[in-house]
């Protein structure tokens, strides 16, 4: 009786069994995890080790370096240099445009995002790209993400969207009991973890690089959901998140960027009746964002806690003189966008029911 022999090589693996040369062959697909890094020295270390144990093979990790000064670029190539792909830009421009350069620099036809502040399970892409490989039409596929430090308590399951465009995690600050595993579609996946079928984000247009940070995988993931694309929530996929890590729970250059760009959603991707509906959301969310400051609840409460309700003001009218500077470029995506839809606006009716949030709930609910 002979040995058994193992074969593994890109992309296939062969087992021999014994004398009878009988074999199994599977071919998977090549998956690119993209890591982005910007001054992440004391956290991105164990974002890597835990890439590097993934039971799924085959597998490249890309870390775009996004101008670090922190000296963590040579810590990583010192470290992880021979055993991955390193892409360096020489500014910081941002999370939708670093995660294009990573995927410019990709071979896979999946493509993974993890954020350099978090941490998967060995089998995280294995779980994900098996849920992918499920049907065509899958262009998505969300994590179980939980917050670093805090048992049992999620992060995210997917993403959530109020009627005025502003995105937040399904589940948040939620004690998992599996409320959400029984619930296999989800409007989008968190940039934080998330898989993309390079097909979709090809055919979508990538990432908006003006969009900068925060609401990019909003909005990169209802213009994959209105060119026919689904999304599915896979909980088996885990990932241990320390929540805003580099930019803090509240700063001004995040409250402007969450504000404009769930703005920038609503004109490039909504369609024209929930587009006219949405200014009527904003201003009851703005209502209930007043309501906040004086019951000590909410992101604004928060915020004011740390800066002035004056610079608060002045967020507001940067974020609208920054979408008017913009709009002629808003107003050329929407017509692309528009013109490559498959959905009907009943269609997106029911994703802001099934996926969607209160305008009280966006205003009120803690960031943690």
């Amino acid at each position: 009786m002979g040995l058994p022999i193992y074969i593994g090589f890109w992309g296939f693996k062969i087992t021999r069994i014994s004398d009878d040369l009988s074999f199994v062959m599977t071919n998977q697909a090549l998956v690119s995890t993209i890591v982005l890094n910007w001054n992440g020295k004391n956290v991105i270390s164990e974002c890597l080790e835990s890439l590097l144990t993934q039971t799924y093979r085959p597998h490249e990790i890309i870390v775009v370096d996004n101008g670090s000064t922190d000296g963590s670029l040579a810590m990583i190539r010192a470290k992880y240099g021979s055993l991955l792909k390193i892409v360096t830009n020489e500014r910081n421009l941002g999370f939708a445009e670093g995660v294009n350069c990573g995927v410019r620099s990709s071979k896979g036809d999946l493509i993974a995002i993890l954020n350099s502040d978090a941490a998967a399970q060995k089998d995280w892409i294995e779980e994900l790209a098996r849920s992918m490989s499920q049907s065509e039409s899958v262009g998505m596929c969300a994590s179980k993400i939980y917050l670093a430090g805090q048992a049992g308590i999620l992060d995210n399951t997917g993403e959530v969207i109020c009627r005025d465009g502003l995105g937040r995690g399904r589940g948040r600050l939620e004690k998992d009991q599996g409320q959400y595993d029984s619930s296999p579609e989800v409007l989008c996946p968190s940039g934080c973890a998330a898989l993309y079928r390079r097909k979709m984000l090809e055919e979508a247009g990538g990432m908006d690089k003006y969009f900068f940070a925060y609401a990019e995988d909003i909005d990169i993931g209802l213009r994959g959901r209105l060119i026919g694309y689904d999304c599915v929530y896979v909980p088996s996929a885990v990932v241990i998140h320390k929540f805003s890590h580099s930019s803090g729970l509240v700063s001004p250059l995040k409250a402007f960027y969450v504000e404009r760009n769930r703005l920038w959603v609503v004109l490039k991707c909504f369609p024209l009746p929930h587009l006219l509906l949405a200014p009527f959301y904003t201003v009851q969310r703005y209502f209930y964002h007043l309501a906040g400051l004086f019951s000590k609840k909410g992101p604004a409460s928060q915020y004011v806690d740390r800066f002035s309700p004056w610079s608060l003001f002045l967020i507001l009218i940067k974020v609208y003189l920054s979408t008017l500077w913009f709009l002629p470029y808003l107003i050329i995506q929407r017509g692309k966008i528009r013109k490559k839809s498959k959905r009907t606006w009943q269609e997106f009716e029911r994703w802001l029911r099934s996926f969607g949030m209160s305008s009280r709930d966006a205003a009120l609910n803690e960031l943690g």
